[in-house]
């Protein structure tokens, strides 16, 4: 059995536990009714670009089915095109097409011709055929007439070859399509179902509806061709049952996740659609898993989306999948130790040894197998001998990183900040797991010492970094090092010095003078502009979100995510770009990996931060969450954690799984601490953070509140100590006192 048929049948297995009443219960609040039909209006649901979109995809799987803006679907091979009308009135394109609660991929939209009503039922599963990719579309039609009299219906489903300007292609796709055909029956290779069968590539419906009277049609659709008896075979299992299967085997994946119960259904819904994007973007390479960058055009392997989909996936809890694909990046390693998956792009070393720290260092505890141990060492060797080049052979700045053109988003060929700043993160969080793998696996002999090495390596690049900053002439953090790739290059690895790689503190002047910046061309935080004003990123910013809530920076925090939040589609997913004046996410397809990691790590960060040396709870919570949240089953750099957190009248209370480190907890918005905390708590009465000493998993503290309390917009004096009380706390007695004299 391939691939796709595993994790289906577990997918089913897992569910199965939950009985059908789940499915009913899912039914009930945003499913569908007991025949099928929507149980909510789609157009109701916020849709935050110019057009709708929306895919119907699977893990593993190597297509994926676009539902296009007029309503049609496309598989990147040949389209579907559904032609409504009545009473010789076209139907009009869907204003939405929301997957269920805004995440399940169940997807509805609607269209309207004349006083009859279309609604659309679709869903997505594998359907056993011997191809890894082997999706079968189920479609449900139904015509309802809202008139006062009989009105003439009739659809036109026709099976076309892809259109020339469509947006993508799939790989596997044959140069030309001709003779696309509807099942009749046998062997023959077909390329859709319809009840009732179809001439050809055509097939037409028509009825006379009464007022109030409906009509049904049933449409399968494959995403490669399929023998005919195949694709009837599986359209006798109804389309209702089709849709209770796929609500099913998402809701028991996603069950296997991190659960965070925050009283904010928006935000609750977002971290579940992301999770539904990450998870699709997964396809097997041989025998490993690799990630793409979305289930359209940008299905290739890309080190700087795919390190993020791993990190995203390794702190929401999907530690196995997090780790085969952080173990996938390994195929991008070139024999020199380089981490390559497009020629210029150095800062795909670093990405990659962040990926697989992010990965194994969380969760259970996993010795990696030694070719993992290994990749890490020869990254990092290959980017110690670039730093050595750049000394010896007086290019260059000294110990940095050689010149390079990424062909990408920095539009400049030269010295790149981001490539530095990313192989520091790379040097430390590849440090890191050497040390946590015990030092020594079979096979990986003198990994300590690596592991000792790369730690004084990183002390050395981190001054190189800062000597270079100083001597760069920028007020901020610049995109280059020189002053021609200040001038014409585009900021992108810059925005994230910071965070993750953490080269910098958080209230760094220089970090802070960055954010000013980038968000002074839009007019404030939220989403970064990207080569004009009038274009927006989706993710390029979100670097900056977390940033703002360990700089203390809570309100600018809160806005970038309130944009991310905003600009969705209805089925739950972002694109790249977005068009300040017409909304329109052009020719880069919603939904994008990317952007769902950078969903996932934001909110994941302001409920619970462990990149440093000690746990970070409630860092940027929201006061809504306040009232009862609970986060389960999460993963952390010092194993798996519960914890809860309350506010209310005078007190802020919180429980969490204890651990080997100190925690430092974050009062609610606009809370300081009224009264010195309980031994062994420590806190200081107006400061905005608790410590709490390993071991301690529960505290309560009395607050106080007032218009200097901290919270809001402004960066108080109190929100920047406890910013430089975190950057030094290491659980030690020094970085201990260190906190208290700065009021924390």
């Amino acid at each position: 059995m391939r691939a796709v048929q595993r994790s289906f049948a577990l997918f089913i297995l897992l569910s199965l536990a939950a009985g059908w009443a789940c499915a009913r219960r899912d039914a009930g609040d945003g499913g569908a009714t007991a025949d099928g039909g929507a149980a909510f209006d789609p157009d109701s649901v916020p849709e935050g670009y110019g057009h709708p979109s929306a895919a119907l995809a699977w893990p593993l799987a190597t297509r994926a089915f676009e539902i296009t803006a007029a309503g049609d679907l496309y598989n990147g091979d040949w389209l579907t095109a559904i032609r409504p009308s009545a009473d010789g009135v076209a139907a009009d394109a869907p204003r939405a097409i929301a997957y269920e609660e805004r995440w399940r991929p169940v997807a509805h939209w609607r269209r309207r011709s004349a006083e009859v009503r279309w609604d659309f039922e679709a869903c997505a599963l594998p359907s056993g055929t011997p191809r890894d990719s082997g999706l079968f579309a189920s479609i449900e039609i139904r015509a309802t007439n809202l008139g006062a009299g009989s009105r003439d219906a009739s659809i036109e489903v026709a099976l076309e070859p892809r259109p020339a300007a469509g947006a993508f292609t799939f790989f596997d796709a044959p140069d030309s399509r001709g003779g696309l055909v509807w099942a009749v029956g046998g062997a023959a290779p077909a390329h859709g179902w319809i009840e009732g069968g179809g001439s050809g590539s055509l097939a037409k419906r028509s009825w006379r509806l009464a007022p109030g009277g409906t009509a049904l049609v049933r449409i399968v659709l494959p995403a490669y061709p399929v023998a005919s008896a195949r694709l009837a075979s599986w359209a006798r299992t109804p389309h209702g049952r089709r849709a209770a299967e796929t609500r099913q085997a998402w809701s028991a994946l996603l069950g296997r996740g991190t659960a965070f119960d925050l009283g904010d259904p928006e935000v609750e819904s977002a971290l579940r659609a992301a999770l539904v994007v990450l998870l699709s973007c997964r396809e097997r390479r041989g025998s490993q898993i690799v990630p793409i960058g979305s289930p359209f055009q940008y299905r290739d392997v890309w080190l700087r989306d795919g390190a993020r989909a791993v990190g995203a996936l390794a702190v929401a809890g999907y530690t196995k999948e997090a780790r085969e694909l952080a173990d996938g990046l390994t195929l991008l390693q070139w024999p020199s130790g380089a981490f390559l998956s497009q020629a210029g792009q150095l800062d795909g070393t670093g990405q990659a040894l962040w990926a697989l720290g992010q990965s194994f260092l969380r969760g259970p505890q996993q010795k990696p197998v030694p070719h993992i141990l290994r990749a890490v060492r020869d990254g990092w060797r290959w980017c110690e001998a670039q730093r050595a080049m750049s000394r010896s052979a007086g290019s260059g700045l000294p110990g940095l990183l050689p010149f390079g053109d990424p062909h990408d988003n920095e539009d400049v060929r030269a010295e790149l900040v981001g490539n530095d700043a990313w192989s520091i993160a790379g040097y430390r969080w590849g440090a890191r797991l050497l040390r946590a793998a015990d030092l020594a696996p079979p096979g990986a002999s003198g990994l300590a010492a690596v592991a000792d090495s790369m730690d004084r390596a990183l002390a050395e690049y981190e001054k190189d970094f800062h000597a270079a900053l100083e001597n760069c002439g920028s007020r901020d953090i610049p995109p280059a090092w020189s002053a021609e790739g200040q001038r014409t290059g585009l900021d992108w690895g810059n925005l994230s010095v910071a965070w993750p790689c953490g080269v910098l503190a958080a209230r760094d002047p220089r970090a802070i003078a960055l954010a000013r910046r980038v968000w002074g061309r839009v007019g404030g935080a939220g989403l970064v502009s990207y080569r004009t004003t009038d274009t927006l990123s989706y993710y390029l910013g979100a670097d900056l979100g977390t940033w703002a809530l360990l700089a203390g920076e809570r309100a600018s925090a809160d806005s970038v995510l309130d944009a991310m939040l905003r600009v969705r589609t209805a089925s739950g997913g972002a694109g790249e770009l977005l068009q300040r004046q017409s909304h329109d996410f052009g020719e880069n397809l919603a939904p994008h990996a990317t952007g769902a990691a950078a969903l996932v790590m934001l909110i994941r960060n302001a409920v619970l931060f462990d990149d440093g040396d000690t746990l970070e709870l409630t860092l940027g919570a929201r006061a809504r969450w306040w009232r009862g949240g609970k986060v389960s089953r999460a993963p952390t750099r010092w194993g798996m954690l519960e914890m809860e957190f309350r506010a209310g009248g005078d007190s802020a209370s919180w429980r969490w799984t204890p651990v080997a480190v100190w925690t430092v907890l974050h009062l609610p918005p606009g809370a300081a601490i009224g009264e010195a905390p309980r031994a062994p708590l420590q806190g200081t009465p107006g400061g905005i953070v608790v410590l709490a000493p390993p071991g301690v998993g529960g505290a309560t503290v009395r607050l106080a509140r007032g218009p200097d309390a901290a919270g809001g917009g402004a960066t108080s004096g109190r929100e920047a100590a406890a910013s430089d009380a975190r950057a030094g706390r290491t659980g030690n007695r020094r970085s201990r006192g260190r906190a208290q004299r700065s009021g924390a």
